[in-house]
């Protein structure tokens, strides 16, 4: 069976993929998650780790790769050149770069603006994650457009409004939490939407 391993900045971000890319996925592939603790961590060691994949590529491995960064204040479009540079370099064909009709085996995508910005953009997954929320009122922010700034801050603020996480915001525990109750296909955030295209793709 067909391997996707995704590989991802942070601990919030493994949290809620161990959820989230199982659903999509739905047992049609095997799944990893390696989590390189930063994003400048990935960033540094993400060529190497392509050139590991395509040797495996080039021995039969049926595997597919993931790469999945947080935005925050970068520039989208050289973010994204990075990120396809790098499997440009080890020798990989990315979905952005394959022609039409053409065999890939590298997505890379951007959470825009982070992680969060996906769970703003799914309010009943919120309010079945945390019971004392009300109707949430799509057309008002930060749920009007998820992916406009501040997401964990704004997502924290909302939150708190209704008595849950009164200190700190619990980024690793709320992603897993929210997560579980998220449905892929009612995710309002584009950027989540590209994501889960984009694995699709390798199904």
């Amino acid at each position: 069976m067909r391997m996707i391993e995704f590989l991802v900045e942070e601990p919030s971000a493994e949290a809620a993929l161990h959820v989230l890319a199982r659903k999509i996925v739905n047992g049609r592939a095997r799944i990893k998650i390696i989590n390189f603790g930063s994003k400048y961590a990935l960033l540094q060691k993400l060529e190497d780790r392509l050139r590991g994949y395509a040797r495996r590529l080039a021995a039969g491995d049926d595997l597919r790769i993931v790469v999945l960064v947080d935005r925050d204040a970068d520039d989208c479009t050289k973010l994204k050149q990075t990120l396809e540079e790098a499997a440009k370099r080890a020798g990989l064909i990315t979905k952005s770069a394959a022609a039409a009709g053409s065999s890939f085996t590298v997505v890379t995508r951007i959470a825009v603006e982070e992680l969060e910005s996906w769970f703003l953009g799914d309010p009943e997954a919120l309010r079945a994650t945390f019971s004392r929320l009300p109707q949430i009122n799509n057309k008002a922010a930060p749920f009007r457009n998820p992916e406009n700034g501040g997401s964990w801050e704004a997502l924290h603020r909302f939150l708190k409004r209704y008595g849950y996480y009164q200190g700190s915001y619990p980024k690793i525990e709320a992603a897993r939490r929210i997560a579980e109750n998220m449905t892929p296909s009612a995710n309002r955030a584009p950027s989540f939407s590209v994501f889960w295209q984009g694995i699709e793709t390798f199904l």
